[in-house]
């Protein structure tokens, strides 16, 4: 686990800076969380003191990249692309009515600024294809259309259905405490915890091993890597209080949430062709292994299991 200088380093670096930071010194920051859980409000103000913008990225060297790279290579990154873009496109369209549905004015405060963050995520990959793909769609509302990723069941239920429906449930109730317990599993545990992070974590590592760390992609996606350690510290705070108040009542509320989502979260994390991940020297069950240890270590800190 990274040291507290450590922490402080990878907190506070710049864009620029970010292209010496490992994705695993970010995921320390939940690591260090579940020793000493920071409050909501210590996680708003590391959101002010991590602000990045998405115009001051520089994809030069990615655009070359892109024109140099072989057919197999374009396709592994578009498949693995297109489902983070869409990914952030369909978290913010469903994030508002958590904040609608927020049980504290400090939970409403952070609420607000992910809302931000993953608009800010939807952005960055939208220039990433202006600049480094070259498509011509002339607004983001065709780009997501052009990008819609050809995926399967799970994935499309997880981003088509139950996000939609938590939102929706809680739009009709922002009362419904029980839908804001399962949507924050879902949302901020199944989604950002471990299908995200773990994506994020095997990516960027094969870039630093590919010595592609000052691309403007490198750079980017760590500071979108380190928003959602955010926003993960805040999902495992809001579920282990659920749970430390009602144990009986929440803990197998969210066990539930998270059995159903098992086969969504490895059928996303499959890629179409096996040569998507091995020709990156890693393997499938690799990743899903990963994942599930990530999970597990955030249902430890919250302070359940898988079982029933």
């Amino acid at each position: 686990m990274a040291s507290p200088a450590d922490l402080e380093r990878v907190g506070r670096a710049s864009l620029t800076e970010l292209g010496d930071i490992r994705i695993d010194d970010v995921l320390s920051f939940i690591d260090r969380g579940i020793e000493n859980m920071p409050s909501y409000m210590d996680l708003y103000r590391r959101w002010e003191s991590q602000q990045w913008a998405v115009s001051d990225i520089d994809f030069t060297l990615d655009r070359q990249d892109w024109i140099d790279a072989s057919e197999g290579d374009r396709k592994a990154t578009l498949w693995s692309h297109r489902l983070f873009f869409n990914g952030e496109e369909r978290v913010t369209a469903t994030l508002a009515p958590f904040v609608w549905a927020s049980p504290t004015p400090e939970i409403e405060i952070f609420l607000s600024t992910q809302m931000v963050d993953e608009a800010r995520h939807t952005a960055f990959f939208q220039r990433w294809w202006h600049e480094v793909v070259g498509t011509e769609a002339k607004d983001l509302t065709s780009l997501l259309k052009e990008i819609r990723p050809e995926t399967n069941e799970g994935y499309n239920i997880l981003f088509y259905d139950k996000l939609p429906a938590l939102a929706q449930r809680l739009a009709s109730n922002p009362k419904d405490f029980d839908a804001f317990v399962e949507g924050v599993t879902l949302y901020h545990i199944v989604v950002e915890a471990t299908i995200a992070l773990t994506g994020q974590r095997f990516e960027l590592e094969s870039m630093r091993e590919q010595g592609l760390t000052d691309r403007g992609f490198y750079r980017g996606f760590t500071a979108v890597a380190r928003d959602e350690s955010r926003h993960v510290s805040f999902g495992i705070k809001v579920l282990q209080e659920a749970v430390r108040e009602d144990a009986a009542r929440y803990a197998p509320l969210i066990q539930q949430t998270l059995i159903e989502s098992l086969p969504l979260i490895s059928g996303t994390l499959d890629p179409p062709d096996p040569a998507y991940v091995t020709d990156y020297g890693h393997t499938e069950s690799e990743i899903i292994e990963f994942a599930m240890e990530s999970l597990n270590k955030r249902l430890r800190a919250i302070g359940i299991n898988l079982a029933a």
